[in-house]
């Protein structure tokens, strides 16, 4: 029988067994393996792309926050975040389907842009409440608008520039981390971290470069303002940063010893080269990066009295904004001699304290001082800007002296936009009564308050009057007369200012105190004769003119009359230039001033209360703007009728002046609801409809009759009611008829019943005494309407 032998079955292929060796790769296999080894890159793609950007972009941060102080670095890191994250949003948007893209895009970029406001530190009531993005727009523009001037690092109270700034470093960390994180490429990542069907962020080097750009100009602009401690090893830094961004990625781990070397070599060799590069200008220019934003030369204002045709700035642009626990009127000089023609400066005979002319009982009314916190706006002085008596400055590095006359201060430098500081501030708020109460116990060093220079006829031009005429000193009011009392009066009778020591004389008789006579005088240039004109004829003796003559004029002629006056009467008065307290902006608790608040006022000095401010001019001036008087007269104070004033001409008229009333109204909270309500009724739709058709509706009406008050250099203050602005326009009874129709239909439920006729009244009323512009003014705030 024969068998087959059946071969032994060799082992399996790379399996050891019955001594077998494993097989060799191929000779190709094996060459080819440690080489992609090797151009594996040192991080996947999408790790280095993050793990760069985010160093790149930190540093970048912590460079622009050295911008602002303090914690300006905390803030940008918090703004980095919010790129960071908006990046990532943004470039995925492209896996979205394309109707949902541009949506979601508005999303990213609301959510982003509020974000970053916050953490700027503008208030959230600003960011979130649509009614006050109005004020938003305006805090920005302000802030964008100083920063050409401001000093970095900047550390000023005024929030709008810090806001700014930041906001500025918080744009281009997003357009960095927005350009960096674009979408890759679909196909899946060949690393891993991708998101959905595609690589999670694509694009060469030339994409990084791009998104480098803003970055690099985040880092390098702050040491181009401002000289670094060690600008060598800042920039080395900077560049290692910048390197690994652009080339970490693509990398590869053959290459990473060779290119660190390569690093450290340019590194040391910036570092070596530094002396020669540093120069006197910086390579980077940034003060002409932004001179394009530099607005117009700020205003600045001449407080001497001129009173001729108005040439103060009225361009309705801001000048200052204060914060301050009370309304007050914001005082830049005092102007407390008379030279015979107009109200100057002059300032007692030796230096006086700050509070010299403060009484001890007002020092110690704790309700009477106040910090009062200034920022200038597009404004440019020397004259410190505070309230009442200005008792000391708090700002650094700028230093303040006491100005001329105690309680004012200058500037050792000229303030510019942007500059701030506090103002320690007196500012006397007595009750009437205290007024009425507080006698004439005065001092010996108030005799200088109540000198009145007279005037002489000019050498060269005798039909005109010029200073140097000599001083009366009239007594002070109550005095008993005397020998003194005869020679001074002889004096004034004779002299061009005869007509009003007999008028002072006339007003004074039977008043039983300084205040009353104040009040007396306030109403006689209150009334109907005396009428508010910003272009008054230009007069040899200007004040005697307004009183007799020509009876027009604005702030400067009614509070130099009411001073002149006084002071003939034997009450020290001063004359005072600055502003009043403008409006209120109460989501940012200041008060907006502008250039047409600038104004001219009177104090007078009670025993034990000091100097108290009154306003004789009339409310429709647009630096008024219906503000109630700070210290309003009780009915008793003043006798019903005031006597005639004599007349240099017997065939003129004489007039009786009208009661010393004051329209303070009652309705003072539903005033508050109506024009508040105005604005949020009115809104930004109607801003386009009334250029298609007329207002519709009182509320519609009121809140167009505040736009025109305002765009006319007359906004009214929160408090004034509609019957105080009817009874304004008085004079213009269709103008009345218009406010009084708006008034009855806002608080009667009815359609208002308004003309074409009272429309055009009301714009003529508007336009008075402000010229041609004022005219072009009040046509495009009221323009006319359809109507009966």
């Amino acid at each position: 029988m024969s068998a087959t032998a059946t071969p032994p079955q060799a082992p399996p292929p790379g399996r050891p067994g019955h001594g077998a060796r494993l097989a060799p790769p191929p000779e190709g296999r094996r060459r080819a393996a440690d080489p992609a080894r090797q151009a594996r890159p040192l991080l996947s793609p999408p790790v280095a792309r993050l793990v760069t950007l985010t160093a790149l972009a930190a540093y970048a941060a912590l460079r622009w926050g050295t911008l602002v102080e303090p914690y300006g670095g905390g803030r940008m890191l918090l703004l980095l975040a919010f790129a960071l994250a908006a990046g990532t949003a943004v470039g995925q948007l492209a896996r979205l389907p394309p109707l949902a893209q541009a949506p979601a895009a508005l999303v990213v970029v609301v959510a982003w842009a509020a974000l970053s406001a916050l953490a700027a530190g503008v208030s959230a009531s600003l960011v979130l409440d649509p009614a006050h993005w109005d004020d938003l727009a305006a805090g920005m523009r302000q802030g964008i608008e100083q920063l050409p001037r401001v000093l970095v690092p900047y550390s000023q109270p005024d929030v709008w520039p810090r806001i700014a700034i930041l906001l500025g470093g918080a744009l281009l960390l997003a357009l960095g981390c927005v350009i960096a994180l674009g979408v890759g490429r679909p196909g899946g990542a060949r690393f891993g971290l991708s998101f959905r069907d595609g690589e999670p962020f694509g694009g060469g080097i030339a994409l990084r470069l791009a998104a480098a750009t803003p970055l690099i100009a985040a880092s390098i602009v702050p040491a181009a303002i401002m000289e670094p401690d060690a600008p060598a090893l800042l920039g080395v830094v900077l560049f290692a940063l910048l390197a690994a961004f652009l080339w970490l990625e693509r990398l590869p781990r053959a290459y990473a010893p060779a290119a660190t070397v390569l690093l450290l070599v340019a590194g040391l060799g910036g570092v070596v080269a530094t002396p020669w590069l540093d120069r006197e200008e910086p390579w980077v220019d940034a003060q002409a990066l932004v001179e394009d934003l530099d607005t117009p030369d700020p205003a600045r204002f001449d407080w001497s009295q001129s009173y001729g045709p108005l040439d103060w700035p009225r361009d309705g642009r801001e000048v200052l904004r204060v914060q301050s626990r009370r309304e007050a009127y914001w005082k830049a000089q005092n102007l407390d001699g008379f030279d015979g023609v107009r109200w100057t400066r002059s300032g007692p005979p030796t230096p006086v304290r700050p509070d010299g002319e403060v009484p001890r009982e007002a020092l110690v009314r704790r309700g009477w001082r106040t910090d009062v916190h200034v920022t200038l706006r597009s404004f440019s002085t020397s004259e410190v800007v505070g309230a009442g008596t200005t008792l000391g400055i708090q700002r650094e590095p700028t230093t303040f002296s006491p100005g001329i006359s105690p309680g004012t201060w200058t500037s050792d430098e000229p303030l510019e936009p942007g500059d701030g500081y506090i103002a320690q501030t007196i500012v006397p708020r007595p009750r009437p009564t205290e007024l009425q109460g507080a006698g004439t116990d005065y001092p010996g060093w108030i005799d200088r308050y109540l000198l009145v220079g007279l005037p002489q006829q000019d050498e060269f031009a005798p039909a005109r009057w010029a200073p140097g005429g000599g001083v009366a000193a009239p007594t002070p009011f109550g005095s008993p007369r005397t020998a003194f009392t005869d020679a001074n009066d002889a004096r004034l009778a004779s002299s061009p200012y005869g007509p009003a020591a007999a008028l002072a004389a006339q007003l004074a008789a039977g008043q039983p105190t300084p205040y009353a006579y104040v009040q007396a005088v306030l109403a006689y240039l209150r009334g109907d004769e005396f009428r508010y004109d910003e272009n008054p004829p230009r007069r040899s003796l200007p004040l005697d003119a307004f009183l007799f003559r020509d009876r027009i004029g604005y702030c400067q002629q009614f509070a130099g009359a009411a001073a002149l006056l006084l002071r003939l009467g034997g009450v020290p008065t001063r004359v005072a230039a600055g502003f009043t307290s403008g409006s209120r902006d109460g989501a940012r608790d200041e008060w907006v001033v502008r250039d047409y608040d600038a104004h001219a006022w009177v104090e007078v000095w009670f025993p034990r209360i000091g100097w108290v401010r009154f306003d004789p001019t009339p409310s429709t001036a647009p630096a008024l703007s219906g503000q109630a008087p700070e210290t309003p007269a009780p009915r008793s104070a003043v006798a019903p009728s005031l006597p005639r004033a004599p007349r240099r001409d017997s065939g003129v008229a004489p007039r009786a002046a009208a009661p010393a009333q004051r329209e303070d109204g009652s309705s003072l909270p539903l005033a508050l609801l109506a024009l508040g309500g105005a604005i949020v009724l009115g809104g930004g739709g109607l801003l386009l409809r009334r250029a298609l058709r007329p207002p519709v509706g009182a509320d519609a009406l009121l809140a167009e009759l505040r736009r025109a008050l305002r765009r006319t250099g007359r906004p009214p203050s929160p408090r004034t009611t509609l019957a105080e602005l009817e009874q304004r326009f008085h004079d213009s009874p269709d103008a009345a008829a218009y406010l009084r129709a708006i008034r009855l239909a806002r608080f009667g439920g009815e359609e208002p019943e308004v003309t074409a006729r009272q429309r055009r009244a009301l714009r003529n009323e508007l336009a008075r005494g402000l010229g041609l512009g004022g005219r072009l003014r009040a046509l495009f705030a009221l323009p006319p309407r359809s109507g009966r």
